[in-house]
């Protein structure tokens, strides 16, 4: 909330206001029911649901951050945000056609089982869930495998976990999730974070090579910084 109150401001809204998803435009308008009720759960600053009602869904977000969810009315205008714990959502069963996760349940210290379950809970029969995780990639793999990471991590806060596809698929079938298909995406922030050479590069080149690796099929598909997982609750 810190750091919202800072960055949020009407101009942040402005794109999300006229529709834009971004990252998740394609892989949303393929997947969410066009006309089903939508949760977003953990949706911090609610600027995708803002962006997914201006594309004519029917969302609603919810989160812990109550002070984030006050601005977001206040720049934006009347949204239909709740807070509360996604760890003991007040909602009853069967409620949502539909819902997003994105960037959330990573940062729960013991593991994200209690969510995944409250979410499955209020899903309907059938309902799906679109839920996003940082991606421990191949190259990150590469690189944790030749000691580039820190072992000693004494004295530091938790943040957030990293899963590999496998490791956060089987967490989601342990919690009661049919796979359906599985993205990878932001893989421009993983390539600067991971490659360090390419930041000591002057800014054209850097921007050269992150503009062509939009093009090649591995690095979009395998190298993404978030991972998305597409599952649904058993009919």
């Amino acid at each position: 909330e810190d750091i919202w109150s800072k960055d949020v401001t009407p101009d942040y809204y402005k794109p999300f206001q006229a529709g834009k998803l971004h990252n998740f435009e394609k892989i949303f308008k393929r997947h969410l029911p066009k006309d089903g009720m939508i949760l977003e759960a953990g949706c911090g600053t609610a600027q995708l649901v803002v962006a997914l009602e201006a594309n004519g869904y029917n969302c609603m977000g919810l989160d812990y951050a109550i002070n984030a969810l006050r601005k977001a009315r206040e720049i934006v205008g009347p949204l239909r945000l709740v807070s509360g714990d996604l760890a003991t959502l007040g909602i009853s069963n069967d409620v949502f056609d539909a819902v997003i996760s994105i960037g959330v349940v990573e940062h729960r210290r013991s593991g994200p089982e209690v969510f995944l379950y409250e979410m499955r809970r209020i899903l309907k029969p059938g309902g799906l869930l679109m839920i996003s995780v940082p991606y421990f990639n191949p190259l990150r793999q590469w690189r944790a495998r030749r000691g580039a990471y820190q072992d000693d991590v004494t004295g530091f806060d938790f943040y957030q976990y990293a899963f590999s596809r496998e490791e956060f698929c089987k967490i989601l079938e342990s919690a009661g999730y049919e796979i359906e298909t599985i993205y990878s995406y932001a893989h421009q922030n993983s390539l600067t974070q991971e490659l360090h050479w390419l930041n000591k590069m002057p800014d054209f080149i850097k921007r050269l090579i992150l503009r062509v690796s939009k093009h090649v099929p591995y690095v979009n598909s395998e190298l993404g910084h978030m991972l998305m997982v597409v599952a649904r609750k058993p009919a």
